[in-house]
């Protein structure tokens, strides 16, 4: 078009006023109100076992359980401020993510010294492998829709940190049906879930959500 006055008048005709997305934290918590059902429904597809709340490692159990809400809730705020341009992340929030990944560690190593056998057997760990997956991919799907709005610069670390807070989240639904005392190779398989969420979220959305 080479006439620069219509070209203008017709860009300002079609354009949109954009709308300004919500505070990080207000669209973590709203994406939990949705993610989480969904993720609790996906796990109704594998037998659900209950957890022995009177047992005495049971203070260590819930006390997990409360750290993967702070964790999960922390780095889906951190990966929606990531992914809004111009916004940097603060020292504070990686100290406070790598403080509540500890955390979460030690509580669950010391709630292995609980049980019966602390080291476990191969095998054990496959069913809260599988359940974390079933639970934690329809997360990942709605994490990535939620991201595709915003979309963000550096996408494999927002999405990363998106899937640390999945698969903290998982661990919650987990935590309601799985014995209160796990043993090491159980926490393994755990940890295993965790980094494949990630993953699969790096791999799989990163271009879905890249400006």
């Amino acid at each position: 078009m080479s006439n620069h006055d219509t070209l203008i008048a017709q860009l300002c005709a079609e354009v949109q006023p954009v709308k300004r997305t919500a505070p990080p934290w207000l669209r973590a918590m709203l994406w939990m109100l949705a993610a989480l059902p969904c993720g609790f429904s996906a796990s109704l597809a594998i037998h659900r076992h209950g957890s022995d709340w009177s047992n005495p490692g049971a203070l260590w159990a819930g006390l997990a359980i409360f750290i993967s809400l702070c964790l999960g809730l922390l780095a889906i705020t951190t990966a929606f401020t990531l992914s809004i341009a111009g916004r940097r992340i603060t020292q504070w929030h990686w100290w406070s993510l790598t403080a509540l990944s500890v955390a979460w560690l030690v509580v669950n190593l010391i709630d292995v010294t609980a049980s019966n056998e602390p080291w476990g057997e191969f095998g054990d760990g496959i069913y809260c492998y599988s359940f974390m997956m079933l639970a934690g991919l329809p997360m990942m799907v709605v994490i990535v829709s939620a991201l595709r709005r915003t979309r963000a610069l550096h996408p494999a670390s927002c999405l990363a940190i998106a899937g640390l807070g999945v698969a903290a989240l998982t661990q919650i639904l987990l935590g309601f049906c799985h014995p209160v005392a796990g043993d090491l190779m159980d926490l393994l398989m755990h940890l295993a879930a965790a980094a494949t969420l990630v993953a699969i979220g790096v791999l799989a959305g990163r271009r879905w959500i890249a400006i």
